[in-house]
């Protein structure tokens, strides 16, 4: 070990890339998921007249996961919905002080939302579901982890724009990569 540059340049890129990979695949199985068991869900009501009573409170659950799945890969790809009208029309450097903001702003937001996420784990602790023998302090977890991450992303942003400058969006056309 090379000390901490082994560290930004092995170790750092590996923990973002396993990262990545987790979260695009769980999204994926848990929206394969929540459709698999639709179906199923349907076809048990309508065709077998016995409907699964467990699996709209999964599915709902499970909806929570994905959303917040969802904000953290928006928030890796840069792109989440923004009207960039009035700032292309700024100065460079006028972009570069309201993308800061843009960015500090988010990280007190995540940071406030994994405070108070872990506050409201500790209470779902103490809850199960109503239809499963699910602890809804796991459902709760998402929220502080994907907040984590994004944190990491913001940090990881507001980096690039203080260093390299603001990011362009005049000729994105909504494909923001």
């Amino acid at each position: 070990m090379q000390g901490s540059g082994f560290f930004l340049d092995s170790f750092l890129p590996q923990v973002k890339k396993v990262t990545e990979k987790t979260i695009d695949w769980l999204s994926v199985f848990l929206l394969s998921g929540i459709f698999a068991l639709g179906i199923a869900q349907v076809f048990w009501r309508w065709v077998l007249n016995d409907p699964i009573v467990w699996s709209e409170e999964l599915i709902q659950l499970t909806y929570v996961w994905i959303c917040y799945l969802g904000w953290t890969i928006a928030e890796r790809k840069d792109s989440h919905i923004r009207i960039t009208a009035v700032t292309n029309a700024l100065p460079v450097k006028a972009q570069k002080w309201i993308q800061i903001f843009n960015h500090v702003l988010c990280i007190v937001f995540s940071v406030l939302m994994v405070y108070y996420g872990i506050k409201l784990v500790g209470v779902g602790v103490k809850r199960t579901a109503v239809s499963i023998a699910l602890n809804i302090g796991i459902v709760y977890a998402m929220g502080p982890i994907c907040n984590f991450v994004i944190i990491c992303y913001e940090i990881a942003g507001l980096i690039e724009c203080v260093t390299k400058g603001p990011r362009n969006y005049r000729d994105k056309g909504g494909d923001e990569e």
